[in-house]
């Protein structure tokens, strides 16, 4: 491709990033909440910015297994501080795991289970989370669910066909895997997901595939773009860190 057909596509891709933000916007002041799950990756710091810059304040929560090592921690804690996040940090033994597997898996229903060890030790990091901002008060807690369905976060779809990330964009948008959303149903806390909104699914499935994974195929070209704009560039860069990675539970694989 030519310079100056990299500079049309890039232009004609620049239109969209308004668009996302803008649907995130009216999604995040819709429901004006007062925590958010934090991962100092690139779903959860794009919300956290423009939460902030509509004025709404925030408190971060993370948790991190005590024997493992958190992947996540220095990019919460730069976001922490550029954006003047308070964070609670909350730490997981091995034995606390153990003895929460079984409420995660009932809230989470194991017929949604396809590889069990994987998939529990990632969702008792969004168990955690959820259950300590219930205990604290929070309203309401935002979550980064659906970045990486809707926007090509993961490293597989940016090698598929333009039309197959297309579809399966498509599908996921409606059927993807989001057990937090169940676990905070299941204890009774309200979480919020911008990227799941209305407004933003329909202008997800609008964007091509070739705006969404980039000239260097790294996924999440949008979002990454936004938070350049905005001088968050430590995590635009930043590559996929499943929930389990950044909170050091990939070393464990226990079930109830």
């Amino acid at each position: 491709m030519g310079l100056y057909m990299e500079g049309k596509l890039s232009m004609y891709c620049k239109g969209f990033e308004n668009l996302v933000q803008k649907a995130l916007e009216n999604a995040i002041i819709n429901r004006r909440c007062n925590c958010i799950a934090l991962s100092g990756g690139i779903d959860t710091t794009l919300i956290a910015f423009l939460a902030k810059k509509h004025g709404i304040d925030l408190t971060g929560y993370s948790v991190y297994f005590i024997d493992g090592i958190p992947r996540d921690l220095i990019y919460i804690n730069y976001v922490s501080k550029t954006l003047n996040i308070p964070i609670k940090y909350i730490s997981m033994s091995l034995d606390y795991i153990k003895s929460v597997l079984s409420d995660v898996y009932r809230c989470v229903s194991g017929d949604i289970y396809h590889e069990l060890c994987i998939e529990l030790r990632n969702d008792v990091v969004f168990y955690t989370v959820l259950r300590n901002a219930l205990e604290d008060g929070c309203r309401c807690i935002y979550t980064g669910s659906g970045g990486d369905e809707l926007f090509a976060g993961y490293s597989f779809m940016v090698w598929l066909l333009e039309k197959h990330l297309e579809s399966y964009i498509e599908k996921y948008s409606l059927y993807g895997r989001y057990p937090e959303l169940l676990i905070g149903r299941c204890i009774g806390i309200d979480v919020v997901a911008p990227y799941l909104s209305k407004e933003v699914i329909e202008t997800a499935l609008n964007i091509p595939g070739k705006c969404l994974r980039g000239d260097s195929m790294e996924g999440k070209k949008i979002l990454r773009d936004i938070l350049k704009s905005v001088g968050l560039d430590i995590v635009s860069e930043r590559m996929k860190t499943p929930a389990e990675s950044g909170a050091g539970t990939d070393s464990i694989c226990i079930t109830p």
